[in-house]
């Protein structure tokens, strides 16, 4: 006979109802940001001018390379070979995660552009030919949506200075791949804040889902 424990039910709801009450925050904390994005506030404007006064040509060359990883091309393969390698090792689940955690990013993203419709910064601070309107950053939210979540489901299998090690240099590499898209004139800094909280409250979602299809979707080897 199979026994039920409360308390193991209350505890795998939990993480669902934490990834909702902050899906509402930051629905919140977005609105909150358009307005105020209307009129470009001061904190932008002072962090792009930090920004842009650290211009050179070897910053803008490395600034360049780490944003491309974030174009929307590259998140697609990166995504693929990430998906395949999964499904070949037998993490079904973590492979559906990962399509989720993207997909959905990418949608909700596009979706708020179209809703706020925020201009790009002026031509004449950007060294990229960004199209589409800037709020929230894409490259931000599909950054935390991918990478991040990867390296999650890496960091778990990890301890002592090596996982702290791990989760530095992704914090790093996520961090840096939306402050690129200000260095280079793409997007404001609340585009990029934004950005990194739609993908963040996506990417522990499917975290979450893929925790629940864990227990249910067999562990299938190609290989």
């Amino acid at each position: 006979m199979r026994s039920t424990h409360p308390e193991k039910t209350r505890a795998r709801r939990l993480p669902v109802g934490a990834t909702l009450c902050a899906a509402g925050l930051v629905v919140v904390g977005l609105g909150a940001v358009a307005y105020a994005g209307s009129r470009i506030s001061r904190l932008d404007l002072a962090v792009v001018e930090l920004l842009h006064g650290l211009r050179s040509d070897q910053i803008t060359a490395i600034a360049t390379g780490i944003t491309d990883v974030g174009a929307t091309k590259t998140i697609v393969l990166v995504t693929a070979v990430a998906v395949g390698s999964l499904l070949l090792r037998g993490y079904s689940h973590a492979a559906v995660a990962v399509t989720v955690s993207v997909t959905a990013t990418q949608a909700i993203v596009y979706g708020i552009k179209a809703l706020v419709e925020r201009g790009r910064p002026p031509a004449s601070w950007s060294f990229v030919d960004a199209a589409g309107y800037a709020f929230p950053s894409a490259h931000a939210a599909s950054g935390v949506a991918l990478y991040g979540l990867l390296a999650l489901y890496v960091i778990r299998r990890l301890e002592g200075p090596t996982r702290l090690a791990v989760s530095t240099l992704a914090l790093l590499g996520v961090g840096s791949l939306g402050l690129t898209r200000v260095y280079l004139g793409a997007h404001y800094p609340t585009d990029v804040v934004a950005g990194w909280l739609v993908g963040a409250v996506v990417a522990a979602g499917a975290w979450g889902l893929g925790r629940a299809l864990r227990a249910r979707l067999p562990r299938l080897s190609i290989a």
